[in-house]
């Protein structure tokens, strides 16, 4: 079933004014916005957090370059990407960032209004990871890009 364009922009407009619009002025800005939002499991910050139309566009060059400039394409795979996210969040749980140290070790511009920022993040016990997450300025200021969730 299909849900219809109405609601995408009713579900978009909700989750935009679950997060404070002051935390997405920076790159940085966006990836703490979307770690304090898994800390309070909080789904609607979670997804306001995210760019799903970039993570769309982006998923389709890597599967099919073709449809990557296909403004329905891209959308339409915007919404299943966004989809599969909550149900992710539903039935696997938030990441816990709680208990994580995180720091930022370095940033790329990949093109202009989009970056790449790796994130290391230290363990209670001790051990480290770094992972990278790409944003994206939008008119609301930054968001992380939405890819498929693996947690």
């Amino acid at each position: 079933m299909s849900i219809p364009r109405f609601m995408w922009l009713l579900l978009g407009l909700a989750a935009a004014s679950a997060v404070d619009a002051g935390g997405f002025d920076t790159p940085e800005d966006a990836v703490r916005s979307l770690e304090q939002a898994y800390i309070q499991k909080d789904a609607d910050a979670v997804i306001a957090a995210l760019d799903f139309l970039e993570g769309g566009r982006q998923m389709l060059q890597e599967t099919n370059p073709l449809l990557a400039n296909d403004p329905e394409t891209i959308q339409q795979t915007a919404e299943v990407l966004e989809l599969s996210f909550r149900n992710d969040l539903r039935t696997k749980g938030f990441p816990d960032f709680a208990r994580l140290t995180c720091s930022f070790v370095a940033k790329t511009q990949i093109a202009p209004g989009l970056i790449k920022l790796a994130e290391q993040c230290v363990f209670p016990g001790g051990g480290k990871s770094v992972h990278e997450q790409i944003v994206m300025k939008r008119n609301l200021g930054w968001r992380v890009v939405a890819v498929a969730p693996v947690f």
